[in-house]
């Protein structure tokens, strides 16, 4: 299991009134959120508006609540299904994003027919239903559109897809080449975040972000354009009220990497534990993500925003 671990790495790569502490090793911008009591991989993450983080851990197929007092606890764990991924809250429930089956195979990592689906919870992590994607799907990043819908970022098919939950459908919002995967043990569309008219992603092959419009009734409009290439990393990413983008640390003990709205690139902190997925407060002060490669447990850690 902690080869399989290993190899997954490769690939998937509100202000808190909790206890919060400050790193006390060689990051002393980092800050300690809360501790979560797992060795595993965490992927994604949202915040809810009573200041709740909800952490996907993708190979344990568990949905981590984290209180405002910093307390960490399973909200709900999956184990029909090999990986979850993103997760958004809609309502009184929640959206995940999850595979049937794993990518692992004897001849290496394989992503091309997972059983990807969407599951909706109720408000206490029950599943309630459940959407079949089409082969050789995946759906992986998550972000609300504020039109009652889910955007989904399909990592194999260079799309994006549209969820309505009053309607429990699912139908395509944008394809393009700019978004797509090489070879069946690549990803491409990853993370996605929407802002003032645009809906930016991140393509993982290509280590790149990219925006498209999106008009008065939330379609796509217009072709995607490149935001940045040549990053650390793009797997998913954060991005902040001004439009400056936040990716997390490629790897342990490496940069959080900034790209300002004209395309600079720059550096928030210089060494910092990785992270698969970052978000912004509500208040646009700090920028949040949970650690997915250090040993015995995991964090929810945090860096103010300039």
């Amino acid at each position: 299991m902690k080869r399989c671990f290993s190899l997954a790495l490769a690939f998937l790569g509100l202000a808190f009134a909790g206890p919060i502490y400050a790193d006390d090793q060689s990051t002393p911008h980092l800050e300690t959120v809360a501790t979560i009591p797992s060795d595993g991989f965490n992927e994604n993450i949202f915040e809810d508006s009573d200041g709740n983080f909800y952490v996907t851990e993708a190979f344990n197929s568990t949905l981590w609540r984290i209180f405002p007092n910093g307390e960490a606890k399973v909200f709900a764990k999956f184990p029909d299904h090999a990986i979850i991924l993103g997760v958004v809250r809609v309502g009184d429930g929640f959206v995940l994003g999850v595979t049937k089956r794993t990518f692992f195979t004897p001849s290496g990592s394989d992503f091309t027919d997972l059983g990807a689906e969407v599951l909706m919870l109720d408000k206490n992590g029950q599943i309630t239903d459940t959407i079949s994607g089409q082969g050789g799907q995946l759906f992986n990043g998550m972000a609300l559109d504020g039109y009652g819908n889910v955007l989904i970022s399909d990592s194999r098919t260079a799309s994006i897809w549209r969820f309505k939950p009053a309607e429990k459908a699912l139908t395509l919002w944008a394809e393009d080449d700019a978004l797509a995967a090489e070879g069946k043990g690549a990803l491409g569309a990853n993370g996605v975040k929407v802002l003032n008219g645009w809906v930016y992603v991140a393509n993982k092959t290509d280590l790149a972000i990219y925006k498209v419009r999106m008009d008065a009734e939330g379609r796509s409009q217009g072709p995607f354009v490149l935001v940045a290439d040549g990053l650390p990393a793009a797997d998913d990413f954060a991005i902040g009220p001004d439009g400056t983008i936040y990716v997390p640390p490629a790897e342990q003990n490496a940069p959080v990497t900034t790209i300002s709205p004209e395309g600079t690139k720059g550096i928030l902190i210089e060494s910092a534990p990785y992270g698969a997925s970052a978000m912004v407060s509500a208040d646009g002060q700090w920028l949040y993500w949970a650690t997915g490669r250090e040993t015995e447990h995991q964090r929810l850690v945090r860096v103010a925003l300039p």
